[in-house]
């Protein structure tokens, strides 16, 4: 008998952790010095249909989990916070990518943030932020900053796990502008020029970084597939028909140079660029090593 209340009390302790663990970290009274909470409501799984006109199919593709809506009053104007929990932080940093669009980092100690005249946007911990106000100006605009700080204060901080070639030295000044998608609809918000290469590929992640100077540009991407057979059609799309395993191919289509090496039956590099662009070659041997 003593055993088995044991066994219920550790069980109890297990699921309660994990409920807490799984709490979207909305605000509180108390969290903010300028600022009061109207209201707090929750939307998880197909419920995101009824929220999100046309849109919910790109969250539960980036395995949505929860979402926290809360209305905030300060005292010139009403914001909108949305927390989307997702699975990870790889899927919060996802839905980021394909989101953001000129706007600039909240500040210099602050990666994964973007901020524009009327949003702000981040990553923290495996949530998507986006903090929207109504009249864009530097009051409403300081206010969305401390609700962002607010809202991280509440997380534990999770690292990006991307593949290794993202990490190396050449690439540093252009990390910030990885773009990760899982599936189509990612690639269509995120990268749409790539779209045609992903026809008939319903299941795949991308990673992929861009770097543009001037007119040129240059793109290296990680793929992963769910088979041989649709890591082939990529490659058939990208103009590399029957690409061996561990084979490295390249091409030229007016005036873009291309590259696939192969790493396994499911994934792959994939390297774009045009042709003048400065310092191609040392960065398309990133994919070699």
């Amino acid at each position: 008998m003593r055993l088995y209340f044991v066994i219920v009390c550790m069980l109890l302790c297990v699921v309660g952790g994990v409920s807490k663990a799984q709490e979207v970290p909305v605000l509180i009274s108390g969290d903010l010095s300028g600022g009061t909470i109207l209201s707090t409501d929750y939307y998880t799984g197909q419920a995101l249909f009824g929220y999100i006109d046309g849109g919910a199919e790109l969250y539960l593709e980036y395995r949505f989990k929860k979402l926290g809506r809360q209305e905030i009053q300060t005292s010139n104007e009403k914001i909108v916070v949305e927390i989307y929990q997702m699975a990870g932080a790889n899927e919060a940093y996802g839905i980021f990518s394909v989101q953001r669009f000129k706007c600039v980092p909240v500040d210099s100690l602050s990666p994964n943030t973007c901020l524009s005249k009327y949003q702000l946007q981040a990553v923290v911990g495996n949530c998507y932020l986006s903090i929207v106000n109504e009249s864009g100006s530097p009051d409403a605009r300081r206010a969305s900053v401390e609700i962002f700080h607010a809202i991280r204060a509440k997380v534990k901080p999770q690292p990006m796990d991307f593949p290794e070639i993202f990490a190396r030295p050449e690439l540093k000044q252009h990390r910030s502008g990885i773009i990760v998608a899982y599936g189509r609809l990612g690639v269509q918000n995120g990268c749409s020029e790539l779209d045609t290469l992903f026809q008939n590929i319903p299941r795949f992640s991308l990673t992929l970084l861009p770097i543009e100077i001037g007119s040129e540009r240059l793109s290296i991407a990680h793929l992963r597939f769910a088979s041989d057979r649709e890591s082939s059609e990529f490659c058939r799309r990208a103009g590399f028909p029957d690409v061996l395993v561990g084979s490295v191919r390249t091409c030229k289509v007016s005036g873009i140079v291309r590259l696939v090496r192969r790493l396994n039956s499911e994934e792959l590099y994939f390297g774009e660029a045009t042709e003048s662009f400065p310092r191609r070659e040392p960065l398309f041997t990133l994919m070699l090593r």
